[in-house]
């Protein structure tokens, strides 16, 4: 390809690979190219594929911001859906293809949508703030859907509850005017049947289908660590079950979410910068440390006898923490500069010099004189 690939979904008997404008579909079997449809910018690679049935239901932006085209190759038969006003940010399809959850960059309203009909079902209210959707999934039987986003908040919603409460507010609002029934339909939109907190930074979310009323969320935490959260959703504020750090490498994007204290024990444990030619080293295969500007980096383990600092070793310890011991730092002042140290040396040679010529001058004059008039002593 000559773009990015920004996702690749597979099942059985195809496979699909979306880029920023386009989408390419092959046969698995021998990789032969099945279709090929064009799309809107799509910067996050929106793509779904129905995998449980035989006949492939395919879902990915239309040329439209905003809206969705389904290709449903069993009937041979597009479907086009305006999804919303702008721009697409998630897209989750049932593995059956028969209900497909869309949500915009706004990120405030999640609408199901049936594909063969091409009808809102239902739409749900995820907030009144803008975020950024970051996950999007179904449940196993198709009853709950699971919204993820920067906000920290993962919301979980029933779809059985959201139909009713739609068709209930569709029998109120029939008799009032326009511009009323919106605003009534706005203020009793759905709302999540249960608040799944724990990760500040979540990704992605799915059910797990081995245990029941189980939500799966990864993402990141303040230091930067890739996580894992299990929780209950039967009650509206969820019930923590498992909770796994699951990666603890750093990348410079995890680095930006990294809190004040994280970024600062980091710093201590990072890579030392370049040493200056003045600042002695002690051997080649400790870290160098350097002091800038009040601050002295360390590495992971150093032990250094610099100006006038003696036996100072930092040791990691868990969590990050440094463990400092066995230091004696009488003055941190740097040393005098080499035109100094000679200047004081010449001074201290001449000093010596007089000294030797006063008392070899001692020695050879008369003992009163140099008690009477010394300094005649001195310049004989």
């Amino acid at each position: 390809f000559r773009q990015v690939v920004l996702r690749v979904k597979l099942r059985r008997d195809a496979i699909a690979v979306a880029l920023r404008d386009r989408v390419y579909v092959y046969h698995l079997a021998d990789l032969s190219l099945r279709d090929k449809i064009y799309t809107a910018d799509n910067p996050h690679g929106l793509l779904c594929l129905s995998t449980a049935i035989p006949d492939m239901v395919l879902a990915c932006p239309s040329v439209t911001d905003g809206h969705v085209r389904v290709e449903r190759y069993g009937v041979r038969k597009v479907v086009l859906m305006e999804a919303h006003e702008s721009s697409l940010r998630a897209l989750a399809l049932t593995e059956d293809g028969t209900k497909l959850a869309t949500a915009s960059t706004k990120g405030t309203v999640i609408r199901v949508w049936d594909v063969a009909t091409a009808a809102c079902t239902v739409e749900f209210r995820r907030g009144v703030e803008r975020v950024q959707m970051t996950g999007l999934a179904w449940s196993w039987d198709h009853q709950y859907l699971a919204c993820c986003s920067d906000k920290g908040t993962t919301h979980v919603f029933g779809i059985q509850e959201g139909t009713n409460q739609r068709k209930k507010s569709k029998s109120l609002s029939s008799k009032l005017f326009n511009k009323v029934r919106q605003s009534l339909l706005d203020v009793d939109q759905p709302k999540s049947i249960s608040q799944i907190r724990g990760i500040p930074h979540p990704q992605a979310c799915a059910f797990v289908p081995d245990l029941p009323n189980t939500l799966a969320v990864v993402g990141y935490d303040l230091d930067g660590n890739g996580v894992l959260l299990l929780s209950d959703y039967s009650k509206e504020e969820a019930t923590r079950i498992a909770y796994h750090v699951v990666v603890r490498s750093h990348t410079p994007e995890q680095d930006e979410l990294l809190s004040e204290g994280a970024q600062r024990r980091k710093r201590l444990l990072a890579t030392p910068p370049t040493s200056s030619t003045d600042t002695p080293t002690t051997d080649t295969t400790t870290n160098a440390t350097e002091q800038e500007e009040g601050k002295l980096y360390v590495g992971e383990r150093v032990e250094v006898l610099e100006n006038q600092m003696k036996e100072i070793r930092f040791e990691e310890q868990e969590e990050g923490f440094l463990d400092v011991s066995g230091f004696d730092i009488p003055s941190l002042s740097q040393p005098p500069p080499k035109d100094k140290l000679d200047s004081d040396k010449n001074d201290d040679e001449d000093n010596n010099n007089s000294n030797n010529n006063n008392s070899s001058n001692s020695k050879t004059s008369n003992p009163l004189d140099v008690l009477a008039d010394p300094i005649i002593a001195t310049t004989q």
